[in-house]
């Protein structure tokens, strides 16, 4: 925490002196186009699609928040792994997200769109909705920090 404090403090001013903290992200590194910013969107549905549950749960910072409508409210890293494991093991899902707008800010991005659930070996439609991601910036990069997600297919 007092690393964060530091880096919260210095790392702005060490930006406008044109110097950077190795292995510190900084406000630079946010996303500047829609391709960058559905890049994010597509690190999450590599690691869901792909069955990993570690990698989905690097993702997400250490006390992010999922909320899955009419499913419950999952805090912390690893409840948020432990949902999608049992989510991944109900019907062998692959998920696809299209970004359709996101607000920029220097360290928090908040990025919205919809979503598709298909069966992984039939193609077959198993739900759709919209979701909602809050991306923030800290030492390692971007991290997830809140997660909505509305099923509008029920």
């Amino acid at each position: 925490m007092v690393f964060r404090q530091l880096a919260a403090a210095f790392v702005p001013a060490l930006a406008l002196a044109g110097l950077a903290l190795p292995g510190v992200a900084t406000a630079q590194d946010a996303p500047q186009s829609q391709a960058q910013i559905q890049e994010l969107a597509n690190r999450w549905t590599a690691a869901y699609n792909s069955v990993d549950v570690p990698a989905l749960e690097a993702l997400y910072a250490d006390d992010a928040e999922l909320y899955i409508h009419q499913e419950g409210r999952f805090m912390g890293r690893g409840a948020i792994g432990d949902y999608w494991a049992a989510d991944m093991g109900r019907s062998n899902p692959i998920t696809v997200l299209n970004v359709t707008d996101s607000v920029v800010d220097r360290e928090m991005l908040l990025v919205h769109g919809n979503y598709q659930v298909l069966d992984r070996n039939s193609g077959i439609p198993l739900g759709s909705g919209r979701f909602a991601h809050i991306w923030v910036l800290d030492e390692e990069g971007w991290v997830l920090d809140r997660d909505i997600w509305v099923d509008l297919s029920r």
